[in-house]
């Protein structure tokens, strides 16, 4: 069953990258759709599909049926690899986003933290990864009300980026539009003019349309 399991998902990994999220989604829901549920149960090949499963659901835009699965897959992998595995840490950013989405915005927030807190540790402060996940934090922080926190948050984790990646960064310019975005909400127009005008003079600059 493994050895087959892990052959389908490396097929659906090939669809993924070919961009076939659907086809992807129809052979991973066959393949998983008659499997032990139990996390204590599970092997490696059935943790990985699990895994891939439910980030091609997110992908698509289903995160209410993806939550199941993101987190058998991160109760498996915690099981398997332990906590501050790479294999565990991008299972808990998938559960998170999964939580986010479907409204659990407090226990998203927490599992960003853990999400956080275990990249920094493989990668440092400055990676990609992390400042990524700091921004996403700082929006299920402004989704639960706390405009400041948030605000804050995602004010530096874009001066991190900016500083260590420089000012073509594209991630570090969809923040700066998010920070922007998320100023002219929570009132404060002034610096929202600032940085969304600053986003639009980075964007022309530097991304093209198919980064934009």
């Amino acid at each position: 069953m493994s050895t087959g399991l892990a052959e389908l998902t490396a097929r659906a990994y090939d669809l993924v990258e070919a961009g076939d999220l659907s086809a992807a989604q129809l052979l991973l829901g066959d393949a998983l759709a008659s499997v032990d549920t139990d996390p204590r149960n599970a092997s490696e090949a059935l943790a990985d599909a699990a895994s891939l499963h439910s980030r091609v659901l997110v992908g698509l835009g289903e995160p209410h049926s993806a939550r199941a699965w993101a987190t058998f897959a991160y109760e498996a992998e915690s099981r398997l690899y332990g906590r501050g595995h790479e294999r565990t840490i991008r299972a808990a950013a998938t559960l998170a986003a999964v939580l986010h989405r479907t409204g659990s915005l407090a226990d998203s927030a927490g599992l960003y933290g853990v999400v956080i807190e275990g990249l920094t540790a493989l990668e440092g402060p400055d990676s990609p990864q992390v400042l990524a996940a700091h921004a996403d934090l700082a929006t299920v922080e402004y989704a639960r009300g706390d405009c400041d926190t948030a605000r804050a948050r995602l004010a530096e984790a874009w001066d991190m980026t900016r500083e260590a990646h420089g000012d073509a960064n594209p991630a570090g310019i969809k923040m700066l539009a998010r920070l922007g975005a998320m100023e002219r909400d929570c009132g404060h127009f002034t610096e929202a003019h600032q940085h969304l005008a600053h986003a639009r003079e980075l964007c022309r600059a530097y991304l093209t349309p198919t980064t934009r």
